[in-house]
């Protein structure tokens, strides 16, 4: 879904409600690249919160359980090994003892998964440490520790349908083989940190107005095994625009909406759609009339 006069958009029209979507990612597309909205202002704004949340309310954005300090040791190794080789970072100035000391320099957010049993083929997976600046309605301290299933309770129809091909993948992933996959929602105001719904009604009228209002937001979810722990990186670039920035290319609001009537009702809630989706048709029928 390309627009001839902006920029390649992520294809959202392709992202079915539950699905895996998983494809590969190269090692040099994995952190710190553009943003999926070609926003050049984004990531200086990503890295000034997260230096204000790191220094103001760690306790909410960072967590390491006790069994994850060796794995959280290795992904620091991992990432920073990573960043001097592509993005030409000088790790010797640098001094590394949690998670939050390297993602302070990244736009993206750092959680590790952790085998409940090594090397064995029924294991479970937990949340075992994290730096989550950016998080989409959920609360760290709410989920540390807890299982795939568990943490994605919310998440409709998560455990009779995603559940199993998750803690599979997660199981059988190669080492050193990076993955990804995109996620994406829609909210109703222009902030990364957004652990809480907004729950403010509005009386929008005009496509303009929805179109300051509703925000679409894009995650760019990678997915790295580590050798020595079995751990792995689950790394999430957030991208966030509201819907008056795709005037010159409408098609991919377009493909949000159309995907939104392919959810359930319990879906729709959880995507936000139930207070955005008439302004969302509204914006669209101004900016992509053939779609009336």
């Amino acid at each position: 879904m390309q627009s001839s006069n902006w920029i390649t958009l992520p294809p959202i029209h392709k992202l079915s409600a539950l699905n895996l979507g998983l494809r590969k990612c190269s090692s040099e597309e994995w952190l710190d690249g553009d943003d999926a909205f070609s926003d050049g202002l984004m990531r200086k704004r990503q890295l000034a919160e997260k230096e204000d949340l790191i220094s103001n309310q760690k306790g909410e954005i960072y967590a390491c359980l006790p069994d994850a300090v060796e794995a959280e040791k290795e992904a620091i190794t991992t990432l920073t090994e990573h960043l001097r080789i592509y993005h030409q970072f000088n790790t010797k100035a640098q001094k590394f003892d949690h998670l939050t000391s390297v993602c302070s320099h990244i736009p993206e957010d750092i959680l590790i998964m952790l085998p409940t049993k090594k090397n064995n083929p029924d294991t479970d997976w937990i949340l075992g440490a994290a730096c989550l600046c950016f998080p989409s309605h959920w609360r760290l301290h709410d989920k540390i520790g807890q299982s795939i299933t568990a943490i994605h309770d919310p998440v409709p129809d998560f455990g009779k349908v995603l559940a199993r091909p998750v803690i599979k993948f997660f199981t059988n992933m190669q080492i050193g083989r990076l993955s990804q996959r995109l996620n994406w929602s829609v909210q109703t105001e222009d902030k990364l940190y957004t652990p809480r719904h907004n729950r403010t009604k509005f009386r929008a009228k005009t496509a303009d107005q929805w179109g300051n209002i509703i925000h679409l937001r894009v995650e760019k979810q990678c997915f790295l095994k580590l050798p020595e722990t079995g751990a792995v990186i689950f790394s999430i670039r957030t991208s966030l625009a509201p819907l008056n920035r795709f005037r010159k290319a409408p098609e991919f609001a377009n493909a949000i909406m159309q995907q939104a009537e392919k959810l359930s009702d319990t879906f729709r809630a959880y995507k936000n759609l139930n207070t955005t989706e008439k302004g969302l048709r509204i914006w669209v029928d101004k900016y992509l009339p053939q779609t009336k």
